[in-house]
């Protein structure tokens, strides 16, 4: 059997998986949810390090939005990681960091509503984040996320990797047509560069809860790549 490891991105928390964990717990899979502490990215990287070595057997490791940047350096060496599922993701490459990959597109709306504290610790506007972020979800489950919010410091942005993963191993992308937080044309690109196999949702950056069904299914394409 391989294992499905869910990684989530900045503003949100493990919960964020919580429709696609179900899903693929009731299809037999085995499953782990990673918590990152969001307090740098080479501490993000070495929690889900740590949550691989505990694994035996192949694996499918799943990043959102900048989860997909932990996954492509956390992949490296990781030899039992057999495949790479990005979910409105950012994949960065050697010598880079998230904000490198970012500043080539045009800011989305949601990362232009955020804001810094007196500490170095981002949150996205919590009046602005159910709809830039979660704009296809019920209003008041969107609201609870919004004052959910889990700062994520900004060295989770500007701290850069050597190596990464995404260069030897397969890659699927579920690309999120009505993102306002990571850009459906910065999606495209980030896809187009690694190579993955994009599956189209209609949904926003939340699509892990508005959509998990495209989600299930794309990883479901990556764990049938595997040697299980």
């Amino acid at each position: 059997m391989a294992n499905v490891v869910l990684v989530h991105g900045l503003w949100v928390d493990g919960s964020n998986w919580a429709l696609v964990a179900r899903e693929l717990i009731d299809r037999g899979h085995s499953v782990a949810v990673v918590q990152l502490p969001l307090s740098s990215l080479t501490d993000d990287i070495a929690v889900v390090q740590r949550a691989l070595a505990q694994l035996n057997g192949p694996t499918v490791l799943v990043g959102h939005s900048y989860g997909g940047a932990v996954i492509s350096a956390a992949s490296h060496g990781a030899e039992q990681v057999e495949a790479l599922v990005y979910v409105a993701a950012i994949a960065i490459g050697p010598g880079e960091s998230p904000n490198d990959v970012l500043q080539h597109y045009t800011p989305s709306e949601g990362l232009q509503a955020t804001v810094v504290d007196a500490n170095g610790y981002t949150t996205m506007d919590p009046q602005r984040f159910p709809d830039l972020f979660a704009g296809d979800i019920p209003r008041r489950q969107a609201e609870v996320l919004a004052v959910s919010q889990g700062p994520a410091a900004v060295e989770c942005l500007t701290q850069s990797v050597e190596e990464v993963g995404w260069r030897d191993r397969p890659s699927w992308y579920v690309l999120c047509a009505h993102d306002r937080t990571v850009t459906p044309e910065a999606q495209q690109a980030v896809a187009d560069r690694i190579g993955a196999k994009i599956r189209t949702s209609q949904a926003s950056h939340a699509v892990a809860l508005s959509r998990p069904g495209d989600v299930v299914e794309t990883i479901e394409d990556a764990l049938a790549s595997t040697h299980e």
